[in-house]
């Protein structure tokens, strides 16, 4: 075989499906299969040169088949020896003539060159299969009676095979124990433990990664969903099979359940993944070597927090009795402590934990996450939280927010009309006359008219003080100090969880717009920016609403319906609107009256249709389009489709949001609420 050494560009590989190789060997649709000798000798279909001599002659004469033949198969007659790169070259390019190297840069992250180790094997790599495995392999995948009574025969003569591992890009790591506890084969795993088998070694082919790292470009962070994702080592395959017997054989040969993968998962991370309730128990509490509970996987979850994350009620519920402490027992009463050092959202230096399990919970979109809720410690810390440090905060900053509210309020309805505008200065002039002529009859009038005035100035002007200073100390002081602590990051994904407190931060930035314009003199502007900067600030109540029992589940079922009702409804109703606002913008171009209508432009087509929605609408104008008839037909088909299906549609789709929220409106309250109370600063009010 000749080797070309160049430098390459980099070129997107194509991907595979997992399994995808094996599956082609199975059904012999690969012409490399079809010429291998390793599956002349035993193939996935159950046949070959073995199972033939194991009919005709029996165990005795495969015995002394694999003796006097198959040594020339293996390197030293069956001692094995160290493999290198060049070795694993020779195999993967075994078919080629002549072949391109890619440099170490441009490979791909799955290739086994880029994590290549030298290691021993005793299979000849030039006798592999297409999957890099060796006969063993081949006859414990086979999982029949007859294969593994020759698998056992085979490892007897050769025991060095237990170290083979499969060298494919897919299965790479997997080794003869690994499948055999897959295939719960538990008398081939003694028999490879009693040959030597690496009670330590890792499968790490891109079969066995979570779903989302087998992409050429793998997601960042994991929800390690897979269906062969089973934590690497032999001890994480027999928990997450269940497999308790060749559990407790792997650990009285010294396997480690605190060993971690490459996602930082150890034992019982893995046990939460699979959702194995029975084999969380039987880890923590193991008689020689427990596991230990408090490790955290490379995103920082223990295995308590990943149960949450994950929605695993059930593990959850069983783990949190298993971490709790038992004082004292009368009866069937129990007085029992758990740890919040994984629970709570504070850690013990004050420092917000975000990835505790109430964060994690409250954070969470599956139903289980409010099961989760329903009773129990959670529940239960949730209420001690509210009562002791959160229920007095709520109230004070009520209390303020209702201040600034006020003082906001006055400052609008005190703001005099048109102040500066040469209108106001003829009118004034006009109200000092009228004031004069009433003067004369009335003396005394004028100066309590001024009085009033300089009185309602000297108020307004309080009261926008009295609001600035609230804005600037809630924007400067409260948000600083959240962003100082927490970080950017951090801030934003909290005010992506309330709706409300990032309305109202919006609306204090915009009433702190309108002061360069009141400098400039610009009124209009100034106006334009409070038009929006008011009805936001108001809409922060909406958090306190929610916090009622009376309101609050209709408070969760409208940010539900805005969020996905509404949302959903709106795509549709734009495709929708595209299309007949522009049938109506090229009918009413005949219209003798154009201007005055709503169809004289394309923006304003959109609205007059929007009206049409709600059943506004001047039926005779058709009459004077010039296809009156084609736009009465136009008119028509828009009535059909669009008022009467989509809106009856939009308002069963409320409908059963808000059957589902009604079902289920004390967990999802709770959660909602929860969850504004748990974010540091959520419901801050200015000063507050």
């Amino acid at each position: 075989m000749k080797f070309l050494l160049k430098k390459c560009l980099r070129k997107k590989a194509p991907e595979m499906k997992p399994g995808a190789i094996l599956d082609a060997v199975i059904s012999q649709s690969s012409a490399t299969a079809c010429k291998c000798l390793l599956y002349k000798l035993a193939d996935y279909k159950r046949g070959g040169d073995l199972i033939d001599a194991i009919n005709s002659g029996g165990l005795v004469a495969v015995e002394q088949l694999i003796r006097e033949q198959f040594g020339v198969f293996m390197y030293n007659d069956g001692k094995g020896q160290v493999i290198n790169r060049a070795e694993f070259l020779r195999w993967k390019y075994r078919d080629h003539t002549e072949v391109t190297i890619p440099i170490e840069a441009s490979l791909s992250i799955h290739d086994p060159l880029g994590k290549w180790e030298d290691h021993k094997a005793c299979w000849q790599m030039q006798y592999r299969g297409a999957l890099g495995e060796s006969l063993l392999h081949v006859l414990i995948i086979c999982d029949s009676k007859i294969h593994t009574k020759l698998a056992r025969v085979l490892l007897r003569v050769f025991p060095n095979l237990a170290l083979d591992v499969m060298e494919g890009e897919e299965y790479l790591g997997a080794s003869a124990l690994h499948l055999s506890i897959a295939y719960s084969n538990n008398e081939l795993v003694a028999d490879l433990i009693e040959a030597g088998a690496d009670i330590n070694q890792r499968a790490i082919g891109s079969f066995f990664l979570p779903r989302d790292q087998q992409r050429m470009n793998p997601a960042k962070s994991t929800d390690y969903e897979g269906l062969a994702y089973m934590g690497e080592y032999p001890l994480a395959w027999a928990a997450c099979c269940a497999n308790e017997s060749v559990y407790n054989l792997l650990v009285d040969c010294g396997a480690d359940p605190d060993a971690q993968d490459s996602f930082g998962n150890m034992i019982l991370h893995m046990v939460v993944v699979c959702d194995k309730l029975d084999m969380f128990g039987y880890a923590l509490r193991h008689p020689k070597t427990p596991a230990k509970n408090g490790i955290v996987n490379q995103t920082g979850l223990t295995p308590l927090t990943l149960a949450c994350k994950l929605g695993r009620a059930e593990v959850f519920r069983e783990m949190l009795e298993l971490s709790a402490r038992e004082f004292w027992r009368y009866s069937n009463i129990t007085c029992s402590g758990y740890p919040l050092n994984a629970l709570d959202t504070l850690l013990p230096d004050g420092r917000t934990n975000w990835n505790s399990a109430l964060f994690i919970i409250l954070n969470g979109t599956k139903p289980e996450h409010l099961d989760m809720l329903d009773g129990g410690i959670i529940q239960r810390l949730l209420e001690e939280k509210w009562k002791t440090f959160a229920q007095n905060q709520f109230l004070k900053r009520l209390l303020i927010l209702s201040t600034h509210l006020l003082c906001l309020s006055v400052s609008v309805y005190l703001r005099p009309a048109h102040e500066g505008e040469p209108e106001e200065e003829s009118e004034s002039a006009l109200a000092a006359s009228a004031a004069a002529l009433q003067d004369r009859a009335e003396p005394g009038g004028t100066a309590e008219a001024s009085d009033d005035y300089n009185a309602q100035t000297v108020a307004r002007y309080c009261a926008e003080l009295a609001t600035i200073a609230g804005v600037l100390s809630y924007v400067v002081f409260q948000q600083g100090d959240e962003i100082k602590n927490q970080g950017l990051s951090a801030f934003l994904k909290q005010l992506s969880h309330a709706p409300a407190k990032a309305i109202f931060l919006f609306s204090n930035l915009l009433i702190l717009a309108c002061i360069p314009f009141r400098l400039i003199g610009d009124t209009d502007t100034e106006e334009a920016i409070l038009i929006f900067a008011v009805p936001g600030s108001w809409f922060l109540l909406m958090f306190f609403a929610g916090a009622i029992r009376l309101t609050g589940p209709f408070v969760t079922m409208i940010y539900s319906m805005i969020t996905g009702d509404m949302f959903t409804f709106g795509i549709i109703y734009c495709i929708v609107l595209c299309g007949f606002s522009q049938a109506f913008y090229f009918l009413y171009k005949g219209h003798p009256q154009v201007q005055s209508t709503m169809f004289n432009t394309y923006t304003s087509t959109w609205m007059a249709l929007f009206q049409t929605t709600l059943g506004d609408y001047h039926y005779p104008d058709l009459n004077q389009t010039t296809m009156s008839n084609l736009s009465k037909i136009v008119f028509g088909i828009f009535m059909i489709f669009v008022p009467v299906p989509m809106l009856t549609l939009l308002i069963a789709m409320m409908g059963i949001t808000y059957m589902t929220v009604i079902e289920r409106f004390e967990t999802e309250w709770i959660q909602a609420m929860s969850l504004d109370r748990c974010h540091p600063g959520v419901g801050h009010a200015p000063g507050g």
